[in-house]
């Protein structure tokens, strides 16, 4: 990392600056425009700490613009996480937990560097942890750093994020509109922050799911939430992980077609190949039509008083079986794989790569 630095600012400034000073250079007696390269380079917990140590150094970083592809926010009774990802190697995760003991309400915080919350530090702090939850609310809503996806994790009523939330995103309009929201998890308080502009709602259990061997496969529907309090149109679709026998896709097709009334509206398994695909039309009594590099597999159900059928899509990303009315015809999506936020080959975002590590299904 310094050794970058110093390519960089060799290239931008006269080699005297370098090469002919005998005593190290110190931060205080370096020119703005040379502060100012050096902070560019730095990760967001840097210029965080940085911007607490002059007036100087605070204009500095106030004057560079951040991009956070994921900001995650969770809250439970006794828990609040905050977890800042830059991307795959830069990440920062604040966990926040209360606990009573003699009747006065303590609270631990721990700080790690992965996604998961693995080896962790422990961090001793004088201050109450409302003030530390708020204090890191605050530092990824400054003028100078926006936020791509907001993913809330809210199992619990907290009124600091419920201010924090209404105060910055209930209005659709504006620059700030930019920031994705997407709802995860199943105790979700969608009613606490029924004002926000979710885009999506992903719920995925913990149920694992063996397809064959070392292989995932994800069932879809969708997620009404009108009991808790809040419009059904939520979100696009929520995910779920559902215990599935080791079978091949003949059996998963006729089973699907056998259970065909049941909520679950759409399957995707990442990585299948299906060479035998015209062995399974012919088994089904179906037929094959080609979308771009796509092949769509269409079965109708067998029951005659059934209008509907199975669209299988499949190509080198995996499958996905969707159920549809007979008269459906397949939908694609301009520029988007068939798998969505699923595929590691073509969606390569830091959002999308937060939830397949997040629950193994990295392909």
């Amino acid at each position: 990392m310094l050794r970058r630095v110093h390519e960089i600012l060799s290239k931008k400034f006269p080699k005297w600056v370098f090469e002919e000073r005998t005593e190290p250079l110190d931060w205080s007696i370096l020119p703005v425009e040379m502060k100012r390269e050096i902070v560019k380079h730095t990760d967001f917990e840097t210029k965080c700490r940085l911007r607490q140590c002059s007036v100087q150094d605070k204009q500095i970083v106030d004057s560079l613009k951040v991009s956070i592809p994921l900001v995650r926010i969770e809250t439970d009774r006794n828990y609040m996480s905050v977890m800042i990802c830059e991307n795959r190697n830069r990440v920062v995760r604040v966990d926040l937990k209360k606990k009573n003991k003699r009747l006065r309400k303590k609270f631990t915080m721990k700080i790690s560097d992965n996604i998961h919350g693995s080896n962790a530090k422990e961090v001793c702090s004088n201050c109450e942890s409302e003030a530390i939850f708020e204090s890191l609310l605050k530092s990824v809503y400054r003028d100078n750093v926006t936020i791509e996806t907001l993913n809330l994790s809210l199992k619990y009523p907290n009124d600091i994020i419920t201010k924090y939330l209404d105060i910055h995103y209930r209005e659709v309009i504006g620059p700030r509109r930019r920031t994705k929201i997407l709802c995860s998890d199943l105790d979700f308080l969608i009613a606490q922050v029924h004002f926000l502009p979710v885009d999506e709602t992903r719920v995925i259990n913990n149920l694992v799911t063996n397809y064959e061997e070392g292989r995932i496969m994800m069932a879809g529907k969708k997620y009404n939430v009108s009991p808790m309090g809040h419009f059904a149109s939520i979100g696009v679709t929520s995910f779920w992980k559902p215990s599935l026998l080791a079978c091949n896709l003949g059996a998963l097709i006729a089973g699907i077609i056998w259970k065909i009334n049941t909520e679950m509206e759409c399957y995707y398994i990442p990585g299948l190949r299906v060479p035998e695909y015209q062995e399974y039309c012919d088994r089904f009594e179906g037929r094959i039509t080609k979308h771009n590099d796509i092949l769509v597999l269409h079965i109708p159900a067998r029951d005659p008083d059934n209008n509907q059928k199975l669209i299988i899509k499949m190509n080198k990303c995996g499958v996905v079986i969707e159920k549809r009315r007979f008269e459906d015809v397949p939908v694609f999506e301009k520029d988007k794989c068939i798998l969505d936020w699923m595929c590691a080959s073509c969606d390569k975002s830091v959002e999308s790569w937060y939830f397949r590590a997040k629950h193994g299904i990295e392909n």
